[in-house]
C-alpha cells in the first residue's frame, strides 16, 4: 500500500465491488424510493469539469503523515487528474481514466502504468473509475439509480440499504432529509471483514447546490486500518481545465506484486 500512497483515493475504494441491477414488480415502496432517489440526484452537483484544491491528512498505525496539498481535476466520465505537493513542491501526479491508472513519484523517481483490472487483482476487490468519481464529488459510491433500495427515516436523515444485500458486500448509506446530501456511507466486505466508512460534513454552496467540503474516511482491510481526511478549499465547475501528464524519462517502473 505504501507505493500506492500518491493514488490513495483509488486505494480507499478497496472494500467496494460492482453494483448489480435488480428487476422486480414495482410496488408503492418502489415508487416512493424512486421519488427519493430522484430528489437526491436533483440536489447533486452537475458538471462537465470539476476543479478542486484540497488538503489531505493521512494516518495509519505508524502515525500521522505530513499534510499534502492535492489538486483534483475531473472531466466527467472521462478522466481524473491529481497533483500532490508538499511544502509547495510537486511530489507526484496521477492520471486516471476508465481504462488506465498512471502516476509518477518525483521524490523517488518512480512511476506506475497499469489499469483497474490489475489494481483490483492487487487489492483483492473490484473497483472502477466511476466509483472513484462519485466518491470525490460527494455522492454515494454506488449509484442509487441502479438496483432497489429501502429508505428508512431516522432522527438524522434517511438510512438507505439495498432491498437485498449484494453477495460480496453489505451497503449502508445515510442521506440528509433537509437537502438530500450524503451524510455517511459504509461498505462491509463479507469475505475478509474489511470495511470502508465515509462521513461527510462542512456543507457549503457550490453554484446552486450543497456540497460536503469535508470527508473523513476510515478504511480497514481486516488486518490494517488507515484514516484519510479530505478538506476541500476551493471548487470550480465547468471551466477549462488542463491535465498535463507525461512520465519523465529515466524513472523506474513500480512493479506491484498482485499476490501481496
Amino acid at each position: 500500500m505504501k507505493k500506492l500512497g500518491y493514488i490513495l483515493l483509488v486505494i480507499v475504494l478497496a472494500s467496494c465491488g460492482g453494483a448489480k441491477k435488480v428487476t422486480t414488480t414495482e410496488t408503492v415502496e418502489d415508487i416512493s424510493s424512486k421519488r427519493l432517489v430522484k430528489e437526491y440526484y436533483n440536489n447533486a452537483i452537475d458538471f462537465t469539469t470539476f476543479d478542486a484544491r484540497t488538503k489531505i491528512k493521512y494516518r495509519d498505525k505508524k502515525g500521522t503523515k505530513p499534510t499534502v496539498t492535492l489538486t483534483i481535476r475531473i472531466e466527467k466520465d472521462k478522466q481524473i487528474w491529481m497533483n500532490a505537493s508538499l511544502i509547495g513542491f510537486s511530489g507526484a501526479r496521477a492520471l486516471i481514466t476508465p481504462q488506465k491508472v498512471q502516476f509518477y513519484d518525483k521524490l523517488n523517481n518512480q512511476y506506475f502504468d497499469g489499469d483497474f483490472a490489475f489494481l483490483s487483482q492487487y487489492l483483492g476487490v473490484e473497483i472502477d473509475f466511476f466509483q472513484l468519481q462519485r466518491l470525490l464529488t460527494g455522492q454515494t459510491v454506488y449509484d442509487l439509480r441502479e438496483g432497489k433500495y429501502t429508505f428508512k427515516e431516522t432522527q438524522n436523515g434517511y438510512e438507505v440499504i439495498p432491498r437485498k444485500q449484494l453477495d460480496e458486500v453489505n451497503l449502508f448509506f445515510g442521506i440528509n432529509t433537509q437537502n438530500f446530501v450524503t451524510q455517511e456511507q459504509r461498505i462491509e466486505q463479507k469475505d475478509n471483514g474489511g470495511s470502508l466508512d465515509i462521513a461527510y460534513g462542512d456543507y457549503k454552496e457550490v453554484g446552486t447546490k450543497i456540497f460536503p467540503f469535508l470527508l473523513d474516511i476510515l478504511a480497514d482491510d481486516g488486518k490494517n486500518q488507515f484514516q484519510v481526511q479530505i478538506e476541500y478549499r476551493d471548487i470550480d465547475l465547468n471551466g477549462e481545465v488542463r491535465m498535463p501528464f507525461s512520465i519523465p524519462s529515466g524513472y523506474q517502473e513500480i512493479k506491484l506484486n498482485a499476490k501481496r
